[in-house]
């Protein structure tokens, strides 16, 4: 809401600045309150093309054309100092007010020179470092609030999103968060390479605020977000995992998970708090649940809310296989069917049996070369195979047989919603409790103690998502770490401009098919392809 306030008084500042420039000048002052025509008068007063107004709608460019527009008519009142043009740029809804209304400041003439005079000259540093700063200040905008670039780094995501993909990420498509430490160097995310120290300081710190988006975080969406379940406990020079933390307290203490958690929140020198949400390491992985939704996994098929979910052209999953006699697939036919063989993965698996990776096309088409006598869908069974895994999420397995196949039913979080607090679902909400909505929690003699008070339920503040990479049996999701809460949504995937591949030339090396090619546009379901 703050920095809502400071937008608003910035752009009104601008405006009333306007009007009493336009009134000094003999035009209609009324004029400063209409956007285009507004645009048009100030075009004419520094003597610019009309058409250059049409580059406010240009997300991204719109950002340089304002810095230039309000700097260039600093300079027409013959203020065109560095310091000046930083001041109408950064500080433009007190600035203009000041250069409109104030007695002394007289209008010169565009370029701050009388007509028929030569024009400023200014220094070769003074040119560059006029450029620099305005291309800083104007690409750090962006980066915040209209996109930022990201490369995929590794194959959670294939064979939707492949590693060595540089994809643009939108910002402003669900409304751009406002940084939570705002006093940061540009450019990096949260340390400074060579230097190897934070990039940012928290004298100032923000809470949660976005700007107005123009839609929601929807089932099947790509999704960038600050992993959740890391940087909030630190150890000794190591940043591991919340839960492996816990885990190692259990293992080394012979305790239950909840036991664990206490002793972890309860002992002061083993904890500390440590980046900000927005300087956490950025995920991207698939957004499959939404809050309220219903979330299960049967045998490796994805059900929300009772209903099998929407599922992705190329997803990439387990197949159990059994060749022919005396046939297997060379190195050159794995590549070509795109099949990553998985079996050294398991113990005690039949001579005869291959578990590979691979999309529903690839299978199909190992199926059409009849070279196979048993090929489907391979899923961990429940209790086999040294199941259920102890690193999967709720981390309980008291209370949850779960794996990566067979997991939930488990509820999402939403705003507003309320959940009853016992042994068995304590552990799922804990850490959105605790972390993500800042409560302090206790359990004793068996109650929970929240905030200082006894509670047998809890209400959120907060909405949470389940996401889950295509590559299901090669990513690190929900499945291991829980819930993302709303405020860690970093954006929205939006399109490839590049994508590479680590072998042969420079040249040889770029996909060319997938250059500016959208990831939401033949990936993307239906309506029709899901139903509540």
């Amino acid at each position: 809401m703050i920095l809502l306030f400071i937008i608003l008084i910035y752009m009104i500042g601008i405006r009333i600045g306007t009007y009493g420039i336009f009134k000094k000048l003999g035009v209609e002052p009324w004029k400063a309150f209409v956007p285009v025509l507004c645009s048009f008068e100030w075009q004419r007063i520094i003597q610019k093309p009309k058409w250059w107004t049409w580059m406010l709608f240009v997300p991204g460019v719109n950002l340089f054309y304002i810095a230039s527009q309000l700097s260039e008519m600093s300079t027409a009142f013959r203020r065109h100092g560095f310091w000046e043009h930083f001041a109408a740029v950064m500080f433009a809804g007190f600035y203009f007010p000041w250069l409109g209304f104030s007695p002394n400041e007289k209008f010169i003439g565009a370029g701050g020179v009388k007509e028929g005079q030569p024009a400023l000259v200014r220094s070769t540093v003074r040119e560059w470092a006029d450029a620099i700063v305005f291309a800083v200040v104007a690409a750090t905008l962006i980066r915040i609030f209209v996109a930022e670039a990201y490369m995929i780094p590794t194959p959670s995501m294939e064979k939707t999103l492949l590693v060595g993909d540089f994809l643009f990420v939108s910002k402003f498509h669900y409304g751009a968060r406002i940084p939570n430490t705002p006093l940061a160097l540009p450019f990096v995310h949260h340390t400074i390479p060579i230097l190897n120290c934070k990039s940012y300081v928290e004298w100032i710190k923000l809470p949660y605020k976005t700007l107005p988006g123009f839609e929601k975080v929807k089932r099947n969406d790509m999704v960038v977000f600050n992993f959740p379940a890391g940087d909030t406990v630190v150890l000794e020079n190591q940043a591991p995992s919340y839960y492996d933390i816990v885990r190692g307290i259990a293992y080394s203490n012979r305790v239950d998970y909840n036991t664990a958690r206490e002793m972890l929140w309860s002992d002061a020198n083993t904890h500390v708090a440590a980046r900000p949400v927005d300087k956490r390491e950025n995920y991207i992985k698939r957004c499959t649940g939404i809050p309220g939704d219903k979330l299960e996994l049967k045998d490796g098929v994805l059900y929300i809310n009772d209903a099998e979910a929407y599922r992705p052209e190329n997803l990439y999953t387990p197949y159990s296989i059994v060749f022919k006699p005396n046939f297997n697939l060379t190195e050159d036919q794995l590549s070509e069917l795109q099949i990553e063989n998985i079996s050294g993965r398991f113990q005690g698996m039949p001579a005869d049996h291959f578990v590979a990776l691979m999309t529903k096309e690839g299978a199909e088409k190992l199926k059409a070369l009849n070279v196979t006598t048993h090929l489907e869908p391979f899923a961990y069974s429940k209790g086999v195979l040294q199941e259920p895994i102890p690193n999967i999420f709720p981390n309980d397995t008291a209370h949850y047989k779960w794996n990566v196949d067979n997991f939930g039913p488990i509820y999402l979080p939403k705003k507003g919603s309320t959940v009853t607090l016992n042994d068995s679902i304590y552990p799922q909400y804990e850490r959105a409790i605790r972390v993500y909505e800042n409560n302090s929690v206790e359990r004793k003699n068996g109650k929970f103690i929240i905030n200082g008070q006894e509670a047998t339920s809890y209400t959120f503040k907060m909405d949470y998502y389940w996401m889950m990479g295509d590559n299901r049996h090669n990513s690190q999701d929900s499945r291991y770490w829980g819930f993302v809460p709303e405020d860690h949504i970093v954006g929205k995937a939006w399109f490839i401009w590049l994508s590479t591949n680590s072998e042969g030339s420079w040249f040889s090396k770029i996909r060319w098919s997938r250059l500016f090619t959208s990831i939401h546009g033949k990936w993307a379901p239906t309506e029709k392809k899901f139903t509540e």
